[in-house]
Order: C-alpha cells, then sequence, then structure tokens
C-alpha cells in the first residue's frame, strides 16, 4: 500500500511538504500541491488510506457537502433542508467551503482531498462543474450529486429551477403588470463557471416573445452582491432617457437590493419610477424597503431532495437510479417593489403550472 513516503519519493519532494499539502494544503504553494495530489492519484494512495482505517470509521453513511461560501445568504435555507434530511436518513455531514469565489481546479481539489481524508460516502457540491474537472470526479469513485448548477455534460445529477424558464415568468410577470422596456443586471456571460447566466437566456427569450425592445444598453453585468447591483444599476440610470426602462430583472435578490438602493439615492422610487424584481427569495426580500418582489427558489426543498436521491445512490446499488436534471417548482412572490403602470394586456402564469 502506498504510503507518504512514496508520494514524496514520486514527487520528488519531502515527507513533510507531502504531510502538510494533504493536511494543511493552504500552507503548500499551488505547484506543489498539484505535485502531491496527482502522485497520490497514481499511487491509489487515497483508497489505501481509506483501507488501512476502516476499521475506525463507523458503519454509519457519510456526506461531504462543499458549497463556495457559506456566508451567502442562501447557504442556511439550503443546509436547512440538507441538513434536515440528513437526520432523517441517519447520515452524517462533512462541510467544507472552498476558498475561491469561482470553482478553480486548484480549490476543487482541495475541498476533494478534505473529503477524502473524511472517508466520506458521497458528495454534494453547490454550483456549476465544467466537464475539464471530469477526471478528478472520476479519480474519486464515490457518488456526487449537484445542488443549484449544473454539469457541463449532464454526467452528473443535479436539483435546482429551471432558470430559464423562472426569468422568462420574471419577464411575463412584470409585462402583465404594464411595463415595455425591461431592463436586467446579470452576471456577465463571458463566465462559464456560473450557469445562473441562463437567467439572462430567458430575460431574453421573454422580450422576444413578447416583441419586447432591447438593446445593449439595458443589461448591466457583475456578481452576485448588494454592491455589484447598486453600481450595475448606476449604469442602468445613466441610460434610461435613451432605453426608457420602467423595471428591472435581476440575477439575484441581493443584486435586486443593491439596484433599489441605487434608485433611491438618485432620487428615485420603488416601484413608482422603476420596479425591481429579484431572483432567490432569500429572508432579506421579506425586509427590505420596499418588499422585493421575487422568483422564489425553494432551496430547502432542493437540499432535501437532494439527500434523499444520494440515500438511494449509496443504500440501494443495485437498483437503477435515473440521472439528469431535476427541476423542483418556483413561484413568484409578489410584495411590493413592482407597481402597474397601465391596464394588463397579457396572461401570465408562473413555474408551479
Amino acid at each position: 500500500m502506498a504510503t507518504i513516503n512514496d508520494i514524496a519519493k514520486y514527487a520528488g519532494i519531502s515527507i513533510a511538504t507531502v504531510s502538510r499539502a494533504l493536511n494543511k494544503p493552504e500552507l503548500v504553494n499551488a505547484e506543489t500541491r498539484e505535485r502531491v495530489m496527482y502522485a497520490a492519484r497514481k499511487l491509489n494512495y487515497f483508497k489505501n488510506e481509506t483501507l488501512k482505517i476502516l476499521n475506525v470509521k463507523s458503519n454509519k453513511l457519510s456526506i461531504g457537502v462543499i458549497f463556495p461560501y457559506i456566508t451567502a445568504y442562501y447557504f442556511s435555507e439550503l443546509y436547512s433542508g440538507i441538513s434536515k434530511a440528513a437526520k432523517l436518513h441517519d447520515i452524517d455531514l462533512v462541510l467544507y467551503e472552498l476558498r475561491s469565489e469561482n470553482m478553480s481546479k486548484e480549490g476543487l481539489e482541495d475541498a476533494l482531498s478534505f473529503a477524502r481524508r473524511h472517508l466520506v460516502d458521497g458528495i454534494m457540491l453547490a454550483g456549476y462543474v465544467p466537464s475539464v474537472y471530469d477526471e478528478i470526479f472520476e479519480s474519486l469513485d464515490i457518488p456526487v450529486v449537484l445542488l443549484l448548477g449544473t454539469h457541463e455534460s449532464a454526467k452528473m445529477s443535479a436539483y435546482k429551477v429551471d432558470d430559464i424558464r423562472a426569468a422568462f415568468d420574471a419577464i411575463s410577470f412584470l409585462v402583465s403588470r404594464g411595463h415595455r422596456n425591461i431592463g436586467m443586471i446579470s452576471l456577465p456571460l463571458t463566465d462559464p463557471a456560473n450557469d445562473i447566466v441562463s437567467r439572462f437566456m430567458g430575460y431574453k427569450q421573454g422580450l422576444d416573445f413578447y416583441k419586447l425592445p432591447f438593446s445593449e444598453e439595458m443589461v448591466a453585468y457583475g456578481k452576485l452582491g448588494f454592491d455589484d447591483g447598486y453600481s450595475a444599476m448606476k449604469q442602468l440610470l445613466a441610460a434610461r432617457e435613451k432605453t426608457g426602462i420602467t423595471a428591472v430583472f435581476t440575477a439575484a435578490d441581493e443584486v435586486a437590493i443593491g439596484a433599489m438602493r441605487c434608485i433611491q439615492d438618485a432620487g428615485l422610487r420603488v416601484p413608482q419610477d422603476i420596479s425591481v424584481i429579484g431572483f432567490g427569495n432569500l429572508s432579506i426580500a421579506n425586509i427590505s424597503s420596499p418588499k422585493l418582489t421575487t422568483v422564489a427558489q425553494p432551496f430547502e426543498d432542493i437540499g432535501a431532495e437532494g439527500v434523499k436521491y444520494m440515500t438511494k445512490l449509496l443504500t440501494e446499488p443495485g437498483s437503477v437510479v435515473e440521472r439528469g436534471n431535476f427541476y423542483l417548482p418556483y413561484k413568484i412572490i409578489e410584495r411590493e417593489s413592482v407597481a402597474a403602470i397601465m391596464n394588463r394586456s397579457f396572461s401570465y402564469c408562473d413555474g408551479k403550472v
């Protein structure tokens, strides 16, 4: 069986460095960490370590839960669903926070190394996974389920809402309230590491379907925080005389609240002058001023369904388990941030139908 001595010899580095790379990867530079991980995979070190300490591992199943950043507002709601379902199925959870906002290869390998050391039976990962990382996941030899994201080539099952349809329905909702010039705050479309950009596709499909005007000045781009929403809204306001926007669809609730603050700081009113609709239905949506109208994602249900699916994979290995993207129902929660500006002339339905 391979040992850290074998890894050190294979990688041409000291045993102490190998130990640090495996147990405290943040203390080792990226190039060295990559050499150690490559050697460990080649020598089947992780599988051998598992065999050596199986006698101290509980018979209880365990799942590694990997999040990009646990300070995100959605985390508590998603984790609540995971935790309740895990308790119901008598499963232990091991939580890991990625140290980077985007899912880099380096950050992902650190997370999976952590999961291996804790001998988890499966992994639940929040986010989008490009197919270039397939080799890393294949080396795990344990099931992986995605939450709130998808796998680029659909090799891993995922639980989420249909972002394209949900965004389309958000535009339909605004249209039903009389809005015809609708802007959007989106993630950069050049960012392949996050499929929330699908919400832009739904926005654009909605405008095309209702034959509404579109121009580049009607869309501003940023990340998913309050400050990003504020600065993106500044851009939309600067072009408002040209675009005539009366409503803005945002890719996330935090962005929407930043946008509303920007509108108010500019001396305008929400929703009387500009309506705003968010995406997520986070707890902050109900305490903002005005209270935010938003597309509600069932975060807790997504977490619970992911655990139930993982449990079936782990406890019924011989059974046929359907794979793919599993879309959960969403709905639009109407509060105070969207105003009706004229007689309604379009019908509207949301993802409950």
